[in-house]
C-alpha cells in the first residue's frame, strides 16, 4: 500500500497514508484552491499518472520543477522511489534516506506496482486498470453516463473489453480473437495475392470445371502409362487429342474476336457521325417560325458541341482499348495456329508422347493449384465465420454474467446507503458498447452518486487496489446518504483516497470518522504547498 508522499514544497513536508479510508479534509467554508484536488492528483502522479502536469499547468509555473518522494509497503517490506516534474518519465529507486540509487522507466515502475499489488491480469496495464477509478477534478473520466471511459475518445468496445479484463475473464475471448486474427490475416494475404496477380482468382463454376478437367487429365495420363506401347506405334491418336484441345481454344478466341470487332465497328461509327445541330439549319427554321430565338438556339448548339467533344474523347479511349484487346486476341490465335502446325509435323516422332505427358502434368499441376487456392480461401472464410460466432457467443455469456454481478453489487450498496426504496443505477453491456442508467433524479449531485456507487461495486468485486474520489462528487448528495457512503468506504480494507469538506453537516459520528481517517487538513490559511498562489 501507499505509505507516504514527501515533497519539500509541502507545507507539512510529508503526507502519511494508512490502510482503508484516507481523507483529505477541507474546511467548513468549502474553501476552493487550497490543495484538496491537487493532493489527489499527486497521489495519481505517485501511481504513474500524468494528469498532475497536464491539468495543473500553473503548478510548475508557480513552484518551479520539484520532486516527490514516494514510499510503499508490500508484505512488510518498504520500497522508496522519487519522481520529479522535470523528467516524469524517469523514476528513481531510493534508499531509506530517499537518496537516488537506480533510474527506471515509468513503464518499469508501473509494472513493479502491478506485480506488487498482485494484479495478475495479463492483458491490462496497471494504468489502464487503476486510472479509470481515480475520479479527480481535471481528469477526463467524470462523465456520469460513461463510467468506463478513462478518456472520452476511447471506443465503447475497448471500454467493455477492459471491464472484462478487470474481472480476469478475458483469456477465452483473447484465444478466440487471436484465432480470428490469424484467419483474417490469411484472408488478407489471399486478397493481396489476387490484387497483385500472384495467383488467379476463380469462382465456384470454374472450380467445378477444373475438377472435371483434373479427372480427364489424370485419366489420360493413366491411359498413356498403361498403353505406352500402343501410343508408341500410333502417335497420331495423342496428336489428335491435342489438336482437338487447341481447336476448342481457337474457337473460343474466334468468338471473342467477333464480339470485339462488332464493338469496335460501333465505336468507329459513333465517332465518325456528328449529330449535333448545325447553325446553317437555323435560317430554314426561321422561315417557318419567324419569332424563334436564334441566340438561344446558338447556345443549344454550343452545348451539344461540347457534349459531343467529351463523348468523342471517351469513344476514342474505348476504341484504343478495343484495338489493343483485338491485337492480343490475334496474337493468341496465331500462337495456337503455330502450335497446331508444329504438332501436325511431329506425327512420326515418338518423343511427342513424352511432350504430351509433360504438358498434361504441367496443366494438371496448375489447375490443382488454382482449385487448392479456391478451397483454402473457402475454408478460411468458413473459419472466420465460425470464430466470429464463437467469439460473439463467448463474449455475450461473459458480459451477461458481469452485468448481473455489477448491478447486483450496485444494488446492495444503494440499499445500504439510500434505503430499499431507492432505484439503483444500472449498467447495460453489449459487445461493442455500453450504457449507464443513473438514478432517476437527474441532478448533478445524484448523478455523481451513481458514479461513486459504481466505483465502489467494482472496488469490492475486483482486484482494483484503490480508488480516489474528489470532493465535487459529494456535492448535493443528501447528508445522510454521504454519511452512509463513508461507512462503505471504511468497511473496505483496501486504500481509498477521498477529498471532502463541510464535514459537520454529515453528523457527529461521520465527522469523527473523517477526522480519524484524515491524512492532512487544509483550510484558507493552511494550504497544501508552502506557496499560496491565489494571493
Amino acid at each position: 500500500m501507499l505509505v507516504e508522499i514527501r515533497c519539500d514544497l509541502f507545507r507539512t513536508k510529508a503526507v502519511p497514508f494508512h490502510e482503508g479510508l484516507n481523507v483529505v479534509l477541507g474546511d467548513e467554508n468549502a474553501t476552493n484552491s487550497i490543495g484538496k484536488s491537487i493532493l489527489l492528483m499527486v497521489i495519481d502522479f505517485a501511481y504513474g499518472g500524468n494528469s498532475l502536469l497536464s491539468h495543473n499547468t500553473d503548478l510548475v509555473d508557480e513552484l518551479g520543477h520539484h520532486d516527490y518522494f514516494i514510499s510503499f509497503e508490500f508484505e512488510s517490506e518498504t520500497y522508496r522511489f522519487m519522481r520529479g516534474t522535470q523528467h516524469p518519465d524517469v523514476v528513481y529507486k531510493c534508499n531509506i534516506d530517499y537518496e537516488q540509487i537506480t533510474p527506471i522507466s515509468i513503464e518499469e515502475y508501473t509494472a513493479f506496482l502491478k506485480s506488487a499489488y498482485s494484479i495478475d491480469i495479463e492483458d491490462l496495464t496497471f494504468r489502464a486498470f487503476v486510472g479509470l477509478y481515480l475520479r479527480i477534478w481535471g481528469k477526463d473520466n467524470l462523465n456520469v453516463y460513461k463510467p468506463l471511459h478513462i478518456v472520452q475518445a476511447k471506443s465503447g468496445k475497448d471500454c467493455v473489453n477492459n471491464l472484462i479484463k478487470s474481472f480476469s475473464r478475458y483469456h477465452t475471448i483473447k484465444e478466440l480473437d487471436e484465432k480470428l486474427k490469424v484467419k483474417e490475416n490469411e484472408k488478407k494475404a489471399f486478397n493481396n495475392a489476387y490484387k497483385n496477380k500472384i495467383i488467379s482468382k476463380i469462382g465456384k463454376r470454374e472450380h467445378k470445371v477444373n475438377e472435371e478437367r483434373i479427372t480427364d487429365i489424370e485419366n489420360e495420363i493413366e491411359d498413356i502409362k498403361n498403353n505406352l506401347s500402343k501410343y508408341a506405334t500410333n502417335i497420331s491418336e495423342i496428336i489428335n487429342r491435342e489438336i482437338l484441345e487447341l481447336k476448342v481454344q481457337k474457337d473460343e478466341l474466334l468468338s471473342i474476336k467477333m464480339k470485339t470487332q462488332n464493338k469496335l465497328a460501333r465505336i468507329k461509327r459513333n465517332i465518325s457521325e456528328n449529330k449535333h445541330i448545325k447553325s446553317q439549319h437555323f435560317d430554314e427554321l426561321k422561315n417557318f417560325f419567324p419569332e424563334i430565338n436564334l441566340d438561344r438556339l446558338a447556345n443549344i448548339e454550343e452545348f451539344h458541341s461540347n457534349v459531343a467533344k467529351l463523348l468523342r474523347t471517351e469513344l476514342r479511349e474505348t476504341e484504343k482499348e478495343l484495338e489493343d484487346q483485338l491485337s492480343r486476341i490475334n496474337f493468341e490465335i496465331s500462337s495456337i495456329e503455330a502450335k497446331m502446325a508444329s504438332t501436325l509435323q511431329t506425327v512420326d516422332e515418338p518423343s511427342k508422347i513424352v511432350d504430351r505427358v509433360i504438358d498434361l502434368s504441367t496443366s494438371l499441376r496448375n489447375i490443382k493449384f488454382k482449385n487448392q487456392y479456391y478451397e483454402n480461401e473457402i475454408s478460411i472464410e468458413e473459419d472466420i465465420k465460425k470464430y466470429k460466432k464463437e467469439l460473439s457467443d463467448e463474449k455475450g455469456k461473459i458480459i451477461n454474467l458481469l452485468e448481473g454481478a455489477i448491478n447486483d453489487g450496485i444494488s446492495r450498496i444503494v440499499t445500504s446507503v439510500f434505503g430499499i426504496n431507492r432505484k439503483s443505477p444500472n449498467i447495460h453491456l453489449k459487445e461493442t458498447n455500453y450504457s449507464f442508467e443513473v438514478f432517476e433524479d437527474t441532478g448533478t449531485g445524484t448523478a455523481y452518486a451513481s458514479l461513486i456507487v459504481f466505483d465502489l461495486a467494482i472496488f469490492k468485486a475486483t482486484k482494483l487496489p484503490f480508488v480516489a474520489h474528489d470532493s465535487l462528487l459529494f456535492k448535493n448528495i443528501e447528508n445522510d446518504s454521504v454519511a452512509n457512503l463513508f461507512k462503505v468506504y471504511s468497511g473496505i480494507k483496501k486504500q481509498s483516497f477521498v477529498a471532502i469538506d463541510e464535514i459537520k453537516k454529515y453528523g457527529a459520528d461521520t465527522s469523527e470518522l473523517l477526522r480519524k481517517c484524515s491524512v492532512v487538513q487544509l483550510d484558507n490559511d493552511n494550504v497544501l504547498y508552502v506557496k499560496d498562489w491565489r494571493k
